[in-house]
């Protein structure tokens, strides 16, 4: 699928069909004779579009430090996208996403809907960001999917406090499998951006692109969003690591209660059902001449339940 993106006569992002001003493609798992036709029509390697298509691609860079801008360069970098696990539980899954700058046009590549791709174009400020600077906008999509690791983070955060409130009812194994999940979007988050490093610090370096005015501080904001996102990375992860062991102690120890509770009424239960079997025999028996004996034993099996009662309570066991 191809989106096309041009400034409109006010200066905002509009979609439709580019005429000779430059513009932006937007192209999202592309067919074999998209990617035909574009490699064709601007004049670059196919593997700049065909290496999204890769869901093990590294990030990575190409003509970046070229002799001349003629040549169309490439970005990759890994995305973090909110998925569902094969358990069925919600994880983050890390894809390649391309970006392409050519003379006229820029094209972000991915085999995937990037949710900060939709934020991009509806941000009022991102929108007012001319596409007559390609470089200007390539760095601020490059702070959205550095920044959509630090939004991803704190939606784990927040699952987490979430899950920490109904600690204390879990009797079952989802919420290991729900930690299990986290922490394996964690691992993949690790990997990405130790991956996304060494292409932020290659634009920055670059000899050739990004070296306009401000530039080096949307760089620098890029770089230090990135670190953000390791930071929290590291710490959710060593977090969670505690908080596992945490909810399977607590698991175990709800269950014991449980189990307690449990066998403490089967003894109280047991009181009345042994008295009731041995004056259900039809044998003579103390006391079941009296005209009242139903009544009393009654009241009697209520008596020993309720010391039962009391006395399990006394030692902590109901």
């Amino acid at each position: 699928m191809l989106q096309y993106f041009t400034m409109s006569a006010d200066g905002q992002l509009a979609t439709g069909q580019p005429q000779d001003q430059t513009y932006w493609i937007n192209i999202e798992r592309p067919t074999t004779t998209e990617i035909n036709q574009l490699v064709q029509k601007f004049n670059f390697p196919k593997d700049y579009l065909t290496a999204v298509l890769d869901d093990a691609e590294i990030s990575r860079t190409e003509q970046l430090n070229q002799q001349t801008t003629d040549n169309a360069a490439l970005i990759v970098m890994q995305f973090p996208k909110l998925t569902t696990s094969d358990l069925g539980y919600l994880e983050y899954q890390v894809y390649p996403f391309a970006l392409i700058l050519t003379p006229k046009v820029v094209l972000t590549v991915s085999n995937y809907p990037a949710s900060f791709i939709q934020d991009f174009v509806m941000d009022p400020e991102s929108s007012r960001l001319s596409l007559d600077n390609h470089e200007n906008f390539v760095l601020a999509i490059m702070w959205y999917i550095s920044h959509a690791y630090v939004t991803a983070l704190k939606v784990i955060n927040h699952k987490t406090t979430v899950l920490e409130r109904h600690l204390t009812r879990a009797t079952r194994n989802e919420e290991i499998f729900r930690i299990m999940a986290y922490q394996k979007s964690l691992i993949r988050f690790k990997a990405a951006l130790t991956q996304n490093a060494p292409v932020l610090a290659a634009v920055e370096h670059s000899a050739t692109h990004f070296n306009g005015s401000g530039h080096q501080a949307l760089t620098t904001d890029i770089i230090i969003e990135n670190k953000q996102a390791a930071d929290m990375t590291n710490t959710t992860n060593q977090i969670l690591q505690q908080y596992s062991q945490l909810v399977s102690s607590v698991i175990s120890n709800n269950l014991n209660d449980v189990m307690k509770v449990l066998t403490s009424l089967t003894l109280i239960l047991t009181i009345p059902t042994i008295i009731g079997g041995i004056y259900g025999m039809n044998v003579t028996l103390p006391g079941a001449s009296f005209a009242h004996a139903f009544s009393w034993i009654a009241f009697g099996t209520i008596i020993l339940c309720v010391i039962s009662i009391e006395y399990l309570r006394n030692h902590d066991y109901f």
